[in-house]
């Protein structure tokens, strides 16, 4: 049995009929709350500084490349970057919505906590849990968990 998908604009006609059907759709299945649009604004919260030529070193991480989650209340963001903080191998960070408050929560040394951690994070009640890339005793990467104010990194057994 074929399936047919017919595109609803291509039915309706004329382009100012399909516009005038979009807005409307839009309208109806509350896609953009009509009469309440507003423009908005792109806010860098966070730069993330230069790393040393030898050693890829620097305070606060490099190169995130992971999406970022949020606390409960929605306040405060996590995530992580590939290279950077003080060995070089990643960070853990935490940074407020509002753009203050960045704390640089862990920095990876690429020997028992592991290093270059690519994937995100995920939360459960205070405790951010990660993967690192490569690392560890094995040196095949980690399992990570870290509490949300950078106190107990440790790899779960």
């Amino acid at each position: 049995m074929k399936n047919h998908i017919i595109n609803l604009f291509t039915c309706l006609g004329a382009a100012s009929t399909r516009s005038r059907i979009l807005s409307v759709l839009i309208a109806v299945l509350n896609l953009i709350p009509a009469g309440r649009l507003t423009a908005q604004t792109f806010t860098t919260l966070h730069s993330f500084t230069p790393t040393s030529p030898y050693g890829n070193s620097n305070s606060d991480g490099a190169a995130p490349y992971a999406s970022l989650i949020t606390n409960s209340s929605g306040n405060t963001l996590y995530g992580t970057t590939q290279v950077g903080g003080s060995s070089g191998n990643g960070t853990v960070f935490a940074v407020n919505t509002d753009g203050t408050g960045f704390t640089n929560l862990h920095s990876f040394t690429s020997t028992s906590d592991g290093a270059n951690p690519y994937a995100g994070l995920i939360l459960s009640g205070n405790t951010l849990y990660g993967t690192a890339y490569v690392g560890g005793s094995s040196s095949y990467g980690t399992i990570f968990a870290i509490n949300t104010d950078g106190t107990g990194f440790y790899e779960p057994a």
